[in-house]
């Protein structure tokens, strides 16, 4: 059976969200009836999942994982992910994150025409929105954009060209970085959908000492892209630190969350 897109999620302490994460591909529209998407979940804590796993309907298919560890963390779970990949397109969703409707098929075409798909990232605590995170032009993502706000944004690619994670925080970040430093333009980004990304009571946002160790993975970056020669990229993390030590300023005499900040501050 020939598998056109691979879904990667990472999966660590996801009892209590991941069928929901899961039934939002699930309950994807797809008007390609030839379409086969695989959902490869990942797992980074040991554990079973099968009782959580919702009964997929034609068209998705699942394989599941394990990592050779407890906690090795996202980027080495999305690393192999992508190494047992079938798709010739992969996609990343988080295992507390979602789709919104009609996601898959817009970036799918998007991803098939681009070799390389965004949309835009709205974050979601108990269910309310917060903030919407999209490029600067309508429509589409650069790199500039990624020091500006302060999210994740997951895209659809093409095998070929996915790039290695790095096993430090905010790879992902890091990874968006790297594809749209490489395309050198602007990537056109899927209208009318989006990356759900959930702020869970035990998000890492939310953990003490957050911003000090996201401070540190940037630092790194910055130091990783100077010597590649990637000053762009650098630039971009050196941004990012920027407006996560006015965070850290913040956080010392106000309570709540990383994004609960950058709402109040327009970020």
């Amino acid at each position: 059976m020939k598998i056109n897109l691979s879904v990667i999620i990472p999966v660590y302490e996801a009892q209590k969200t991941l069928a929901r994460t899961i039934n939002s591909i699930n309950n994807q529209f797809i008007s390609d009836k030839d379409l086969k998407v695989e959902l490869i979940l990942i797992i980074d804590d040991g554990k079973k999942y099968n009782k959580f796993l919702p009964k997929l309907k034609n068209n998705f298919y699942l394989r599941i994982f394990k990592t050779n560890g407890i906690k090795t963390g996202p980027g080495n779970a999305r690393n192999l992910g992508v190494d047992k990949a079938k798709g010739k397109y992969i996609g990343f969703l988080d295992a507390d994150d979602e789709w919104s409707d009609n996601y898959l098929e817009k970036m799918y075409k998007l991803v098939k025409l681009n070799s390389i798909a965004f949309s835009p990232t709205y974050v979601y605590e108990n269910d309310k929105l917060i903030k919407k995170f999209e490029g600067q032009n309508t429509g589409y993502l650069q790199l500039s954009d990624i020091g500006k706000v302060p999210c994740s944004f997951h895209p659809f690619i093409k095998k070929s060209e996915q790039i290695k994670f790095k096993l430090l925080k905010s790879q992902d970040v890091y990874n968006t970085s790297y594809i749209l430093n490489r395309y050198k333009t602007k990537i056109k980004v899927a209208d009318g959908v989006y990356y759900k990304l959930n702020i869970q009571k035990n998000s890492v946002t939310k953990e003490e000492g957050y911003s000090h160790k996201i401070n540190l993975a940037y630092k790194k970056y910055q130091i990783i892209s100077q010597k590649e020669k990637q000053n762009k990229i650098s630039r971009v993390f050196a941004i990012r630190r920027i407006n996560n030590l006015k965070y850290i300023e913040w956080s010392d005499t106000n309570t709540g969350g990383y994004y609960d900040y950058l709402s109040k501050k327009g970020i």
